[in-house]
């Protein structure tokens, strides 16, 4: 029962952080962004993945009841990474950070500390996360469901939010992607 109780505690600081950077954090700042669409669009991709993988059917809630083994701390370790990354993320991008896409007058393109190997390290920390999850549930269908969807929508926002950075930053963009990945050095 442990595993379970550290898993809801870890899940709840998760929800806590995304529910505060969805609806709290630098609102002046959202309200003067372009980009609003693809935020709901994530939201429900990663929404329909996590109650999906608890709703999808009765044995799911029997398999997640049965004693942690360790690959499942180590599912619950990813959502912790995922957690202390984003909030890496959030506190190097200070004021620019916003949950709608888009730039402000004068901002500058990050491509320092957690931005010099990877483009995207908080959404790369959201897949981990939700490939924690997917872990912890120990489930076939419930870990698809806790692992696709999610990632399907960040893959989504991924290609908006490039787009946009393309559009503004231009061939300082196209330079600093030519030097990066994506979101998994060495592989994308």
């Amino acid at each position: 029962m442990f595993g379970q109780i550290f898993f809801f505690i870890v899940l709840l600081f998760w929800v806590g952080f995304d529910v505060y950077l969805f609806f709290f954090h630098n609102r002046r700042i959202s309200r003067r962004l372009q980009e609003k669409r693809s935020k709901y669009i994530m939201l429900a991709f990663v929404l329909s993945g996590m109650f999906g993988a608890v709703a999808v059917d009765g044995s799911s809630k029997e398999a997640f009841m049965l004693p942690f083994l360790p690959h499942r701390y180590v599912g619950i370790a990813l959502m912790v990474f995922a957690i202390i990354v984003r909030f890496l993320v959030v506190c190097q991008l200070g004021p620019s950070f916003a949950i709608d896409v888009g730039t402000l007058p004068g901002q500058e393109l990050r491509t320092d500390r957690m931005f010099r190997v990877i483009r995207h390290p908080a959404y790369a920390a959201e897949i981990a996360g939700s490939l924690g999850l997917a872990i912890v549930f120990d489930y076939p269908l419930s870990s698809i469901l806790a692992f696709t969807p999610p990632t399907t929508g960040i893959l989504y926002r991924i290609s908006v939010e490039e787009s946009n950075l393309k559009r503004v930053f231009g061939d300082a963009y196209t330079e600093y992607c030519k030097k990066t990945w994506r979101l998994i050095p060495y592989v994308f």
